[in-house]
């Protein structure tokens, strides 16, 4: 407690999004927050908490190369309160996967960490290496063009058991879909029940 009120007076908190001093890290200051836009209606089994516009992509990108990992307890209480119904009877919570080489370089996964953020509150295990990602893709923007570079791109990480499972996929953000579902379609050839999906954040007009 004394160590983080000596760094909050030597080095204030800030809002991620707009840089305003704020009481505490891991936070939002109370104009962004309301600039949120909330997702009240789902699919069934998928839920996103919000829409991916400025506001929330200036958090992804803080939590993802930001080194703000302090954000991803934020993010998914946004995103436990958004997938109740998603995590309700789950097995098991996993994470989209990083190539080996991207992760080297980033030096974490943001996905996994709130997928052990949102385990810690709803008490769903989490299981970050169930799959692996076997293939490094680039970055594209169209549906087809990510349909095309995540194929084949996944597997069962080594000595997995997923048969019978309820698995919820956690992502920060879902775009297209074609990374989710490339990633559910492995998880069922290999025998799991059901594939659920919980992000934080989706863009508007896509999966």
């Amino acid at each position: 407690m004394l160590l983080d009120t000596l760094l909050n007076a030597f080095f204030p908190p800030t809002c991620p999004v707009c840089a305003k001093r704020i009481e505490s890290p891991g936070a939002l200051c109370a104009e962004c927050f309301s600039r949120l836009q909330f997702i009240h209606a789902h699919q069934p089994g998928k839920a996103s908490a919000v829409v991916y516009d400025e506001v929330s992509k200036q958090l992804i990108l803080a939590l993802k190369y930001g080194d703000k990992t302090e954000l991803a307890p934020l993010l998914a209480r946004m995103m436990v309160n958004a997938g109740g119904s998603v995590l309700d009877g789950a097995d098991l919570l996993t994470c989209v996967p990083l190539h080996w080489t991207r992760l080297l370089v980033r030096k974490y996964n943001q996905a996994a960490l709130l997928a052990a953020a949102v385990s810690k509150i709803c008490a769903v295990p989490s299981h970050p290496r169930v799959l692996k990602r076997i293939k490094a893709t680039p970055k594209q923007g169209t549906r087809r063009e990510r349909i095309e570079n995540v194929k084949q791109a996944f597997a069962l990480d080594y000595g997995r058991n997923v048969k019978g499972k309820t698995i919820v996929l956690i992502d920060d953000v879902v775009t297209t879909g074609a990374t989710a579902d490339s990633c559910a379609r492995v998880l069922l050839k290999n025998g799991a029940k059901e594939i659920r999906l919980l992000t934080f954040a989706k863009a508007v007009g896509k999966n």
